[in-house]
């Protein structure tokens, strides 16, 4: 059936060796300090993660650009649908919980961007400050 028995299930707590375990798997590179504007497109808060649309997609990184572009083209060639080369994915722990920060569709938010095996996201994903 739908769901594979996992009715009700959430995703894992900050503190899980889950995250640890994926990030190590993935061979994440931060790509330096610098910190980027968007918005969130959206968030799936039962499995912890979401995508962030930069405001200048153009600013990123090189490095972050050519790997968005790769898994784009990857995608469409397996028969995927693919709505935006920008969106930048992000999970749980690379957001800074802070009070009064709801994750959601539409919210600004600042990040830092990074690279893996599989593309390119956003971590280190704040509310603006001073706006």
């Amino acid at each position: 059936g739908k769901g594979k028995g996992r009715k009700g299930s959430r995703a894992p707590s900050l503190d899980s060796d889950f995250w640890t375990i994926k990030l190590d798997a993935e061979n994440r590179g931060e790509l330096g300090p610098e910190t980027y504007k968007g918005v969130i497109q959206n968030y799936n808060w039962q499995f912890g993660w979401g995508f962030i649309m930069p405001d200048n997609p153009e600013e990123l990184p090189q490095q972050a650009k050519d790997r968005l572009r790769e898994s784009m083209e990857a995608a469409v060639a397996e028969g995927k649908e693919w709505t935006d080369e920008n969106l930048l994915y992000f999970r749980k722990p690379d957001v800074n919980h802070t009070e009064g920060f709801k994750l959601g569709k539409d919210v600004a938010c600042t990040f830092c961007v990074y690279v893996d095996d599989k593309g390119a996201g956003a971590y280190e994903v704040s509310m603006p400050t001073g706006e």
